[in-house]
């Protein structure tokens, strides 16, 4: 299977697949209570599979239309409402950015998933963390900035309430990204002919740049 077929109909059905799996994995998760421990989900490694196999437009809707259709399956607020409903935008431009960073960095990062290996093992282990902590910081800024005074003292007292969830988050990454990110990746990479999007012309840049940007600023 050639790039040009990648990037055209077969892009979209993978793009589909991956939003369905999403959408249908965090509803079961949270509305059935099966998750192991609190913050588990499968939305950043479906982000990062995206991003590395996807279009960069492609890669971004998968993790923004996984939680905005499953949002609207468990019932939360997905308006700009009052300040408690606008966080669930600094959640969407949160996932963007680690679509966005991974789209910008995807060869390295594929080639550090080439092999299941114990080195690639924790290079994905890493990673998962990585992408936590960035995540993590931008959406508890979101709540600093939206529900508190604007104070040294309240940003960090949100940070403190905020690290326990943030260590079984980087407990979920890690465990995704190894358990289903790496042999995803290490798959499709060496076991198939497929060839990676890594050429693409701005056409294909700009728009996740700028949805990305934009969700940021609504945020904001």
């Amino acid at each position: 299977m050639k790039i040009d077929n990648l990037l055209g109909f077969n892009q979209i059905i993978c793009m589909m697949l991956l939003i369905i799996i999403g959408t249908l994995g965090r509803y079961t998760l949270v509305s059935l209570g099966l998750q192991p421990f609190p913050n588990f989900e499968i939305v950043m490694v479906l982000t990062l599979i995206a991003a590395i196999f996807l279009k960069p437009t492609f890669a971004i809707a998968v993790p923004l239309f996984s939680m905005l259709i499953s949002d609207l399956l468990l019932g939360n607020s997905v308006y700009m409402g009052n300040q408690m409903n606008k966080i669930i935008l600094f959640t969407y431009s949160g996932f963007a950015l680690i679509a966005l960073s991974t789209i910008f960095n995807r060869e390295r990062i594929r080639q550090g998933f080439g092999d299941i290996k114990l080195k690639n093992i924790g290079i994905a282990a890493g990673l998962g963390i990585g992408f936590v902590l960035i995540y993590d910081v931008w959406t508890n800024l979101g709540w600093w900035y939206l529900i508190y005074p604007h104070s040294i003292n309240s940003m960090a007292l949100v940070f403190s309430a905020g690290l326990p969830f943030m260590i079984y988050h980087m407990l979920s990454a890690a465990l995704t990204f190894i358990v289903v990110g790496l042999p995803i990746i290490t798959f499709v990479s060496k076991r198939t002919s497929i060839e990676l999007p890594l050429n693409l012309d701005n056409k294909h840049w700009i728009p996740a740049i700028i949805i990305t940007l934009v969700l940021i600023l609504i945020s904001l």
